[in-house]
C-alpha cells in the first residue's frame, strides 16, 4: 500500500480534516496587503509553519514577522490573523487541533464578535 505525497506549491487545500486535526497548505498573495479576517478557534490550537516567503502575524494584539523555517501558534481563543509580506506569495502549512465544532469565530473590523462558524458535516466523512 502506498501513501500520498503532497506539495505545498500545488496542493493548496485541506489535506486532512478529522475531529482530531485539520491540516492544510495555504498560499497568501501579497496583492491586497491586508490581513485575513481576525478570528479565533474556540476549542483548538493553530500551528503555522512558513515554507517560503514572509508573513506578518497578529496574535493576541502582538505583531511579528516570520520567514521560511519559522513557526508560531495561536492557542484556543487567541484572536489572530495573517498576511503576506513582500512581493511574493507566502506558502505555509497550518494545522488546528483538535478540530471541533464550532471551528471558527470571526470578528468584525471594530472587534465585535460574529456568530461562530461550523464546517459542513460532509467535511468529516
Amino acid at each position: 500500500m502506498s501513501f500520498t505525497i503532497y506539495d505545498c506549491r500545488r496542493d493548496i487545500r485541506d489535506i486532512l480534516i478529522a475531529p482530531q486535526i485539520r491540516a492544510r497548505f495555504c498560499r497568501f498573495k501579497p496583492a491586497s496587503g491586508s490581513h485575513d479576517q481576525f478570528h479565533t478557534h474556540d476549542l483548538g490550537h493553530e500551528i503555522f509553519i512558513i515554507l517560503s516567503g514572509g508573513a506578518e502575524f497578529k496574535i493576541s494584539g502582538e505583531t511579528r514577522e516570520l520567514g521560511p523555517g519559522q513557526m508560531c501558534y495561536a492557542l484556543a481563543d487567541e484572536l489572530h490573523s495573517v498576511r503576506a509580506l513582500g512581493d511574493e506569495p507566502v506558502y505555509m502549512y497550518l494545522s488546528v487541533t483538535p478540530h471541533i465544532q464550532p471551528t471558527h469565530t470571526f470578528y468584525s473590523e471594530d472587534g465585535e464578535q460574529l456568530p461562530p462558524w461550523f464546517r459542513p458535516s460532509s467535511d468529516y466523512s
